[in-house]
């Protein structure tokens, strides 16, 4: 946003009473980031006991009815104490138990592949550990998901039968002893003349759903949707301030893009559905594509201006685009994991990066079809992932793994991924802001 535009923003909301500066202020109340969240998305087949319909005296969870290959996260932060891999027919199939602070523990079963976390790794609330299956005893697609303290099973406080849930969204209970609604701060991690350092911007925000994007200032733009609405965070006049829009978004995922307007446009997905959203002089506002998606989305500007973007659907990569008809989906037929990322590298459709059955993969798309395949660059179980384009004909990836932050690039005429030397956990977002210099990568934590 340009300056003279972001001045008048700024005045306008400060008028309308919901500016935040420097730091967010109080927000309205809301349940956006309760301190646990739902671990997948589908509808409640069954609560610890059964269902009033069909009673299972033995049956100690919660099963959530959803799509075969569609993400499981974890519900709260924790340390893997259980991992199983079992493609029988008996038990909890491949599973994980995580156990939390307060005497929390949760177990999510049935998983379709072997979990995508390992033993005694931690983990952090929102990231993914597997994905929804039928393995063990089951019936279905499900994840079959445990919640106890102390080893009370407490999860019918916060379920009831055929209620649906979206991954990432607050369970709607109570958690004594855990952090509820804790702010996030937007960390940025850049070059510092030779070394990479990852530095605080001082700005908070309640969430980690969260998007960067080069609006030609010198710094990364970042919208997120914290505390049920959309907030930016931008450098003005030589600091960071942080600013509540005022629109009311409860996104698990968004991805902005710069299409040469004084504010940046987003796509996001909300109680299942993409969402457009944008800002004009009427303020920010936002509509509904017609597509029904829970995945994640990652949104490119082609070279004609226009916008695309690429949905994990169930496991499966599609193609999102607009014309004058409205938006339009399709399937690429290609695998992608939930660590992925579109980049726009020229041409008639994005490339995307993503981590497939623990090693970084690109696809692309010829006259004919997708094209999947990997970099032969090994990826740790868990981790979140940025791409973007750097010039050179080949997208460059950041990831962060284990706690730290890695980039990967074509050098030499082959892949190589390299040590930052810098901390980084959760999402993440790189923006490229040009003139030859590395990006800036960031983060909430």
């Amino acid at each position: 946003m340009h300056l003279a535009v972001r001045r008048r923003f700024t005045a306008n909301l400060a008028v309308l009473g919901i500016i935040a500066t420097t730091l967010v202020g109080a927000w309205p109340a809301q349940a956006d980031d309760a301190a646990m969240i739902q671990p997948a998305s589908g509808r409640i087949s069954y609560v610890v006991g059964g269902c009033p319909s069909d009673p299972r005296p033995t049956h100690m969870g919660i099963d959530i009815a959803g799509s075969a290959g569609t993400p499981i996260v974890a519900a709260y932060d924790g340390v893997v104490t259980t991992r199983v891999v079992n493609f029988g027919t008996t038990g909890y199939g491949n599973h994980v138990v995580l156990s939390h602070a307060s005497g929390y523990t949760t177990l999510y079963a049935h998983m379709q592949q072997a979990p995508a976390v390992a033993l005694s790794q931690t983990v952090t609330k929102g990231q993914t550990i597997g994905l929804i299956g039928n393995t063990g005893n089951s019936f279905g697609a499900h994840l079959h998901f445990e919640l106890k303290r102390n080893g009370a099973n407490i999860a019918n406080q916060g379920y009831a039968c055929g209620q649906m849930v979206t991954r990432g969204y607050p369970i709607p209970m109570d958690f004594p002893g855990l952090q509820s609604n804790t702010p996030k701060t937007i960390h940025e991690t850049a070059v510092h003349g030779t070394s990479w350092k990852k530095m605080s911007t001082a700005q908070q925000i309640s969430s980690r759903v969260f998007t960067t994007v080069n609006m030609g200032t010198g710094w990364g733009d970042i919208l997120s949707s914290s505390g049920g609405y959309l907030v930016h965070s931008f450098v003005n006049g030589g600091r960071w301030i942080t600013l509540n829009s005022g629109l009311a978004l409860n996104a698990t995922s968004m991805s902005a893009v710069h299409v040469g307007q004084a504010s940046p446009q987003i796509l996001a997905v909300e109680d299942g559905k993409l969402m457009h959203v944008w800002g004009g002089s009427n303020g920010w506002q936002k509509g509904w594509t017609g597509i029904h998606t829970t995945g994640k989305v990652s949104a490119v500007v082609m070279a004609d201006n226009s916008i695309q973007a690429m949905i994990n659907q169930g496991g499966t990569l599609y193609q999102v685009w607009a014309d004058s008809g409205g938006w339009h989906i399709a399937s690429t037929g290609r695998p992608v994991g939930d660590a992925f990322e579109a980049v726009y590298m020229g041409g008639s459709a994005p490339q995307v990066m993503t981590v497939l059955n623990g090693q970084l993969h690109q696809i692309w798309a010829t006259s004919t079809e997708w094209v999947l395949m990997s970099t032969g660059i090994a990826i740790a179980p868990g981790a979140t992932l940025s791409a973007l384009n750097m010039g050179g004909g080949w997208p460059q990836v950041f990831t962060a793994e284990a706690g730290n932050l890695y980039q990967t690039a074509v050098m030499n005429g082959g892949w190589t991924r390299m040590a930052t030397g810098t901390p980084a956990s959760g999402p993440i977002d790189a923006v490229y802001l040009g003139g030859g210099q590395q990006p800036r990568v960031y983060t909430a934590d």
